[in-house]
């Protein structure tokens, strides 16, 4: 049983005339309408009765009827009281500041909307004229109900315009359970609505039901709160789903309201609809999108200024262009049937429960405004190949300085770029003052700023000597370099030091400089990416089609907008597009619009029999929306480089060496398992052993540490000394170690050969590539008794990443879905299952 609600204090009609004759215009509306409702609820309210069951009431469709009728609804308990009692009419209790919680309003509205509209129909049954100031007050109420059902299930009440909600709510029963209360399931559950043969779905306004897979109410629980749409089969309106739970019992978990959507209500609702689809059909008809399916040949021929003579020739003949026209109409009359339509207030998003790229949309009042994610991601490909390797020719020199008499020079050369790398030519022996070196070298560049040539005198028993140091900038080899290094050394004096004294000339050396480019990679470096979110792409007015393109070009049609950057260095990549209402110039707030499924617009497509000429058009509008969208893009990314060169004034990096991004060995390791490096051993130095009658006879065994594949070896060179030169080169293959080991050898006859140094070189060093010199360490930690160092000139180069193609490149075609068309191009296809 309801509580009843006490009469509230009404004052005098001299004070209300008193007070009406101070107030505004707006305020005497507002307070009359208050009044109004406050009378309303005190008729009924004055009496102790239970709530009205208004499933119980059948009356004929008017405009202010209250239709519950259904098969199988008559129910007396259904609407029984719980133990939580009604809320109050609205503005009964003390006034509510700032938002209110979600749900309150729905349930101050909704029983007071109940009695209005059961006084309302009482008022109709005794045959009495329905007051005014009632039919006000039920309008009211239906308004500020509808307010507070749109945001339940946006989904569902998109496809109402007002009028049409307004409908819905007078022909829609609405019940209120208790808690423990079976809404629908077995007959043995005691269920409130048992199964029925008309169509039905429940829509959820407030509290907690349980849904179970079995009859029973056995099976896994799964709980809905406000705003669900269940029952016991799928429902549809139309064509479309409306995300709705499907289960063989409902359990009331707490007390519930519940919305009863019936195959009547919905009639009711959309009783316009028996006038409007031969509208939307005309409607469709005149959108210029589609005016290659709609319109025949010869209409089309006239719109566009081509000539009778002209179309003479190509226009079929009556019969067929009537049979053409009348598949059209058909099809057209089918395809509105089913259309369904949606209303959306300015700035809110079009809800669907399928892809918004399986759906056809024509605007047919106000705009509709698509939007998305913009990203835009620089090509490494498209970026200027840099230089990685600098390839040094060590040709001869001249006029050296130290040279004597008695001891002719015997002289190399040190080549040395940066702090650790290196390499040096053999030594000459008594060649003098001009030496031919005739040796190549090749470093790795890492913008370095300078080279420098090195040129001494090799002695035996004690430190080499200098001749001389020359340096030559990298810049100065912008394309290459050929010419003469001059060299200096310091000027010895007698009573000054030598610091202090100008240095002197000391010679030329002469070189030959060329440089190895490649292209940048995702390892080298990480390609620059900007995102701008929520970006207005197209702008649809009236008549505007969206979503047809896609549906006739599948995937190209969305290659063709991103293909807006092929001119670009930058790649482009549209995500997250949605559909809104688009804010109009006359203040409307409402945008509507009718939709189809793909598969009711191929069908149609497919009816009219126009679907070469459709492709082309969409081909078409596809350019035509790039050309758009490319002129967004060049906005957004000139606005970026403006960005990111305010950013480099700031950090005061403009016009200042690009700085190279280190490759990460971890992701080097992974991405270049299974290639093979190419290894190149190019000479030794200051090797120790062997003896006055035995020279050494040295060679190299290169392998990755802990690796199962064979090891590279160089040959013997017999008798060459501590100085050998291989100049050598074969293939690894690497499979993610993490070093590099290197030995040097003597080669015996007859007996075990002799180690005379060990090397390592890690992963940190040789991931970008190497070329110079590692030091050797004697075997078993001995130390040398020269003060020479040990060292091998090698050279590591890794073939180029292959660049991993764009989700754009990579997208085919499917077989099965393609069909060849007259002038060999790739025609879309037609499914007949969604």
């Amino acid at each position: 049983q309801a509580e009843p609600i006490g009469r509230p204090h009404r004052p005098s009609a001299r004070g209300r005339r008193a007070c009406a004759g101070r107030a505004g215009p707006a305020e005497r509306c507002s307070r009359g309408a208050a009044e109004a409702v406050s009378i309303a609820a005190a008729k009924m309210n004055g009496r102790s009765v239970s709530l009205p069951d208004l499933v119980t009431e059948k009356r004929t469709n008017t405009c202010l009827s209250l239709s519950e009728g259904f098969a199988g609804a008559r129910h007396e308990g259904s609407l029984a009281a719980t133990a939580q009692n009604w809320c109050p009419r609205p503005g009964a209790g003390a006034p509510m500041v700032g938002q209110r919680e979600a749900g309150i309003e729905l349930e101050r509205v909704l029983p007071v909307y109940y009695r209005t509209r059961q006084m309302a129909l009482g008022t109709e049954k005794d045959g009495h004229r329905m007051p005014q100031k009632l039919v006000g007050e039920l309008r009211a109420l239906e308004k500020a109900l509808a307010r507070e059902l749109r945001p339940l299930h946006p989904l569902f009440f998109q496809r109402f315009d007002d009028q049409q909600l307004d409908r819905l709510l007078r022909a829609m029963p609405f019940l209120r359970l208790s808690s423990g209360r079976w809404l629908f399931g077995s007959e043995n559950l005691g269920a409130e609505w048992p199964a029925t043969k008309g169509d039905r779905a429940f829509i959820l306004l407030k509290g907690n039901i349980a849904l179970y897979p079995d009859s029973q109410g056995a099976g896994e629980r799964t709980d809905i709160y406000r705003g669900a749409v269940f029952g016991e089969k799928r429902f549809l309106l139309g064509d479309e789903g409306m995300r709705d739970c499907i289960a063989a019992a409902a359990h009331c978990e707490e007390a519930c309201m519940v919305g009863v959507i019936t195959t009547a209500a919905l009639e009711a609702a959309y009783s316009d609809r028996a006038f409007g689809n031969a509208r939307i059909a005309q409607s469709w008809r005149q959108v210029p999108e589609l005016s290659s399916v709609c319109k025949s040949e010869q209409k089309l021929g006239t719109e566009q200024g081509t000539s009778a003579a002209n179309w003479q020739k190509t226009t079929p003949d009556e019969n067929q262009d009537k049979d053409s026209s009348g598949a059209v109409a058909h099809g057209l009359r089918d395809l509105s049937k089913v259309a369904t339509t949606i209303h959306l207030r300015t700035g809110q998003e079009l809800i669907c429960n399928e892809s918004l790229d399986e759906s056809v949309l024509v605007v047919s009042k106000g705009a509709l405004e698509v939007r998305g994610d913009i990203t835009v991601t620089e090509k490494l490909d498209a970026l200027p190949a840099k230089k990685v390797r600098i390839r040094i020719h060590v040709d001869r020199a001249e006029n050296l300085a130290g040279d004597s008499i008695f001891d002719k020079l015997d002289p190399y050369c040190i080549v040395k770029m940066g702090e650790n790398k290196k390499f040096q030519t053999p030594v000459l022996w008594n060649v003098g003052v001009n030496p031919k070196f005739e040796y190549n070298g090749v470093f790795t560049y890492q913008n370095e700023e300078s080279i420098e040539f090195t040129v001494m005198d090799f002695d035996k028993y004690s430190a080499d000597d200098l001749c001389g140091i020359g340096t030559i900038t990298t810049a100065e080899l912008y394309d290459g370099f050929k010419g003469a290094v001059k060299l200096f050394r310091p000027k010895r004096g007698i009573f000054k030091a030598d610091d202090d004294l100008e240095p002197e000339f000391a010679g030329k050396v002469f070189i030959k400089v060329t440089w190895d480019y490649e292209k940048v990679s995702a390892l080298s470096k990480v390609a620059k990416s900007k995102s701008w979110k929520d970006q207005e792409l197209f702008m649809l007015g009236e008549q505007a089609c969206w979503g047809h393109e896609h549906i006739m070009l599948q995937h190209l049609f969305m290659r063709t907008l991103e293909g807006a950057v092929n001119n670009m260095p930058y790649t482009l990549t549209l995500s997250n597009i949605r559909v809104l209402g688009a804010t109009q110039k006359g203040g409307n707030p409402v945008v509507s619009c009718w939709k189809a499924s793909k598969q009711r617009f191929v069908e149609f497509v497919k009816r009219t029999g126009r679907e070469k000429p459709f492709l082309q058009a969409c081909r078409i509008s596809s350019l035509e929306k790039q050309t758009h969208l490319k002129t967004i893009v060049k906005r957004l990314i000139k606005k970026w480089e403006i960005e990111e060169e305010t950013h480099k004034l700031r950090r005061g990096l403009l016009g200042g060496p690009s700085i190279e991004e280190a490759i990460d060995p971890s992701r080097f390791r992974i991405a270049y398992r299974g290639f093979k490096a190419h290894i190149s051993v190019r000479s030794a130095c200051n090797l120790t052993g062997g003896g006055l009658f035995d020279i050494l006879d040295p060679y190299a065994i290169l392998r990755f540490r802990n690796s199962k594949q064979p090891a590279f070896r160089t040959g013997v060179l017999q008798d060459a000394g501590a100085d050998p030169v291989w100049d050598c080169g074969g293939e690894m293959l690497y499979n993610g170690e993490t070093a590099l080991e290197i030995s040097v050898w003597d080669y015996e006859t007859n007996s075990a050969d002799d180690l005379l140094g060990t090397g390592v070189i890690t992963v940190e060093q040789f991931c970008s590539g190497f070329e110079g010199m590692i030091p050797l360490a004697l075997p078993g930690g001995k130390k040398k008794k020269t003060m020479k160092q040990m060292v091998i000139i090698i050279g590591i180069q890794w073939p180029p990443l292959e660049q991993t193609p764009s989700a754009s490149q990579t997208w085919g075609t499917n077989p099965s879905n393609a069909i060849t068309g007259g002038n060999g191009g790739t025609l879309v296809g037609f499914s007949n299952t969604r």
